[in-house]
């Protein structure tokens, strides 16, 4: 039968309390939860009570009421872990996941599947063993799940990891710290960083900056540079020697530790000095502030470079390793090997490469180092015409034109054949560009040539820019010429000029970025010139930050195949261009030499009006400071797409050439999907959600 139950009745059956003890309280003491009575007993009403007379409490136990050892609530402990990892080192934290019940006892469970927010700072185990190998910073919320009456039930935690890295350079001694401790002095010496740009946007995968100052201080002084976000911090100590450029090229394996870290937040760069002379240790000028953007630039830029005769180098993205693509290009009837003028298709395979007496289309993907190389199809005279060059979409056929003032030529890219087109223009055109739809071309228009006498006689100084629109998709008839930007409307800026040319389109087909100014070189007369964007809507945006200080000084713009998504739902074009700005110090880099050198640019998507859209550029590591260099096309790396032909694996995008039953060898499927960022000939070839784009599988496809 059911029982009835008083508090006061419990005091006289349990008996006694004991007084004055500093530890857990004795049956009927005051309590607030079961933990503080003694062992056996627990906490009912505000009382400590033995089991045995808690079992008198009507409906407490027996008749379907709530249990006092059920679990109603969960919590991780410890709630806020905070890890250090010094030079690589790796760290380690246990999480425990902590049930409450409803008398108020804890005790740890088991059985929790715990997970990560983010895994860029470590990884957790099922026993809740957080483990971070100090390869990157940051925090992350920790995520504790389990069934609680028959319904999961989470608790959260935080990790905080913070990493440092030290890097001694050559003679500093082991002790080199001890020397910058406390803030240092202020003097007129202070160091200030000329590189990278203040500002400045660079990829987080690409090869690390060099990072520069003007040179100041004293054979045997040390330098400190430091290098800092959030929770990630690299500090190279330098000795000034004969040979010191007053620079740091930042350790590739160090500064992926900081491209790796706190992805939202600004790198700072400062670098101090310690003046051995004086023993004073002289604090840096203001902290230079960089920022590295979320998403990823693959492949490689190819670009034209001048040092006695013109020839096309390669510099591969995220290694700055540099090559000549064609070594022994055919000779000139004057002896000399000259290549210059180039274009590549949009997958990175094949590129259009002219000698000033035959133009060719090369594979990439075969042996080019042979003297010379064997072209694609039947190389073509020149004719004093086709210079320049654009493929469409799937490098069927490419758009010919000149670098002065022809007309514009279609071409079978596997042939080097003519191929029958409708509606071209037939002179006063120059530097065309395909759209990535194949449905458009855009090209200087209404060109005008410099006469005799002028410092560039026969050269452009003066055009319009124009789009020919494609009849249909099939075919390749032309519409009549629309012209979408009058060059004089923007003589009164600080470039001058009516002079549009170097159109290019973004990847997307929305924009085309073009040249401005007094002519279209500069290699002779320094010319003023300034980029532009133009929407598809006729809203004109000036790239400003491309153009430099001085408003004019912006080339040659080519976009990269790639378009990346950054936070709060930002995105990025990226464009390579050539500038005369200077690039760091006089010793590691340009300044004061006004060599033509290659910048990046991000530059918004969806740009406001009567707002540069762009971001402080950054110099493209792996360049020759000495050279000129300009005409730059980045692509992605030369493999071939899965289905196509192949002899050997290494050919294939997706890394994997096999034969089928007839004996022809194809690119295959690899067994395993390839993750974001690796390599792939085809969607099929990517993990899914990532797709295949420019031969990388990207996280969501391209924008």
């Amino acid at each position: 039968m059911t029982r009835t139950f008083s508090l006061a009745a419990a005091l006289v059956l349990v008996g006694a309390t004991l007084v004055g003890c500093d530890g857990p309280s004795a049956p009927s003491g005051a309590c607030t939860r079961s933990s503080e009575c003694h062992a056996g007993a627990i906490c009912i009403d505000g009382h400590c009570m033995a089991p045995r007379d808690a079992g008198a409490m009507d409906g407490a136990i027996g008749d379907g009421g709530p249990r006092p050892d059920e679990v109603v609530s969960i919590r991780v402990e410890p709630a806020t872990a905070t890890l250090s990892s010094v030079d690589g080192a790796s760290v380690s934290q246990t999480f425990t996941l902590i049930g409450v019940q409803r008398d108020g006892m804890e005790h740890p469970l088991t059985g929790a599947t715990w997970n990560l927010d983010t895994i860029r700072v470590g990884t957790i185990d099922a026993r809740g063993v957080f483990t971070a190998d100090g390869s990157a910073g940051g925090a992350s919320v920790v995520t504790a799940t389990i069934m609680l009456a028959s319904a999961p039930a989470t608790a959260t935690a935080n990790v905080i990891v913070d990493v440092r890295r030290t890097i001694l350079g050559a003679g500093a001694p082991t002790d080199v710290s001890a020397h910058f401790g406390g803030a240092g002095v202020a003097d007129p010496t202070a160091i200030a960083v000329l590189y990278p740009l203040e500002g400045a946007m660079m990829p987080a995968n690409v090869y690390p900056p060099t990072i520069q100052w003007a040179p100041v201080g004293a054979a045997g002084d040390f330098f400190r540079v430091t290098v800092r976000r959030p929770h990630a911090t690299i500090v190279a100590y330098l000795v000034a020697d004969a040979a010191f450029g007053h620079g740091w090229p930042a350790d590739v394996a160090a500064w992926h530790v900081i491209a790796n870290s706190d992805p939202d937040s600004d790198v700072s760069i400062t670098v101090d000095r310690f003046e051995t002379s004086t023993s004073r240790m002289i604090a840096g000028a203001a902290a230079r502030t960089m920022h590295l953007a979320r998403g990823n630039l693959f492949g490689s830029v190819y670009y034209e470079h001048r040092s006695g005769n013109a020839s096309i180098l390669r510099i591969h993205a995220e290694t700055a390793v540099r090559e000549t693509l064609i070594p022994s290009p055919p000779p000139l009837t004057s002896g000399s090997r000259c290549i210059g003028c180039h274009a590549l298709t949009r997958d990175g395979r094949y590129v259009f490469a002219e000698t000033t007496e035959l133009d060719g289309v090369y594979d990439l993907t075969t042996d080019l180092t042979t003297d010379p190389p064997a072209p694609r199809g039947t190389p073509f005279p020149t004719a004093g015409a086709w210079y320049v060059a654009s493929f469409d979409p799937d490098g069927t056929y490419f758009v010919a034109g000149s670098h002065v003032s022809a007309g514009l030529g279609i071409f079978d890219a596997a042939t080097g054949a003519a191929a029958t087109a409708t509606g071209l223009p037939s002179a006063g055109t120059g530097y065309p560009s395909w759209s990535p739809d194949g449905m458009h071309i855009a090209y200087a228009g209404d060109v005008v040539t410099a006469p005799a006498g002028h410092p560039e006689p026969g050269d452009p100084i003066g055009g319009n820019l124009y789009v020919i629109d494609r009849m249909s998709a099939t075919g390749l008839d032309f519409a009549t010429p629309r012209m979408v930007h009058d060059g004089a409307s923007l003589s009164s800026l600080p470039e001058g000029g009516t002079n549009d040319t170097h159109a290019t389109w973004s990847p997307d087909g929305l924009m085309i970025a073009f040249q401005h100014g007094v002519g279209t070189f500069t290699h002779v007369v320094r010319n003023p010139g300034a980029l532009y964007m133009l929407g598809l809507d006729g809203a004109l945006h000036r790239l400003d930050h491309a153009n430099g200080m001085t408003g004019a000084d912006g080339y040659w713009p080519t976009f990269a195949p790639y378009v990346t998504s950054e936070a709060g739902g930002r995105s990025y074009y990226w464009m390579a261009f050539y500038t005369r700005r200077d690039y760091g110090n006089a010793i590691l880099g340009t300044l004061g030499t006004q060599v033509r050198q290659l910048w990046v640019i991000a530059i918004d998507t969806r740009p406001t009006a009567g707002a540069d859209p762009s971001l402080v550029p950054y110099w493209l590591p792996g360049q020759d400071i000495r050279t000129s260099n300009f005409s730059a096309f980045w692509a992605p790396e030369a493999c071939r797409a899965t289905a196509a032909d192949c002899t050997t694996s290494s050919e294939c995008c997706s890394g994997r050439c096999a034969m089928d039953a007839s004996g022809a060898s194809h690119c295959v499927m690899p067994p395993e999907c390839h993750h974001a960022g690796e390599m792939c000939g085809g969607d099929g070839d990517c993990c899914p959600p990532s797709r295949c784009h420019g031969n990388v599988c990207s996280a969501g496809g391209p924008s």
